[in-house]
């Protein structure tokens, strides 16, 4: 099996929708299946019906996160939607599109950083609970990336 990549999908003659290129226009804190099943999901919708044309930066919020993985393959994914609307079956498959990169603020906490800075960022997406949003006495502004 390949990778899934823009390239193989290019080979394989995908006509599904897809957004190669476009600004970043949010951050996200984490790559867990809840913010890729349903908040990139709809901004992935948000392309392509509503021309809002950007992309989501994805940072792991733990060292040993999926942001190899998910960078290895262009940061695409296959959704499968399952269920019922309007009283219908549902069991649709979609490639997402909508992701740009995975940072790992571990690594390169700068990249982080820049991405923060961004003039086109718009939003900033997360799914922390209160256990990842805690004070930390111990944490300094010079830490990199802080604990907490």
């Amino acid at each position: 099996m390949e990778l899934l990549s823009y390239k193989t999908l290019e080979e394989q003659k995908y006509d599904g929708y897809l957004l190669k290129e476009a600004p970043e226009k949010v951050l996200q804190f984490g790559e867990g299946n809840f913010l890729r099943a349903f908040v990139d999901y709809f901004f992935d919708k948000m392309n392509e019906e509503a021309g809002f044309h950007g992309k989501i930066c994805v940072t792991q919020p733990i060292g040993q996160g999926l942001g190899d993985m998910m960078n290895a393959q262009d940061c695409l994914y296959t959704l499968f939607l399952r269920g019922s609307e309007n009283g219908q079956k549902v069991n649709n498959k979609r490639v997402i599109s909508a992701l740009s990169r995975c940072l790992n603020p571990y690594k390169d906490y700068q990249e982080l950083l820049d991405c923060a800075k961004n003039p086109d960022l718009r939003f900033i997406v997360s799914n922390t609970t209160e256990a990842g949003i805690a004070y930390d006495p111990s944490c300094k502004k010079d830490d990199v990336p802080p604990a907490s």
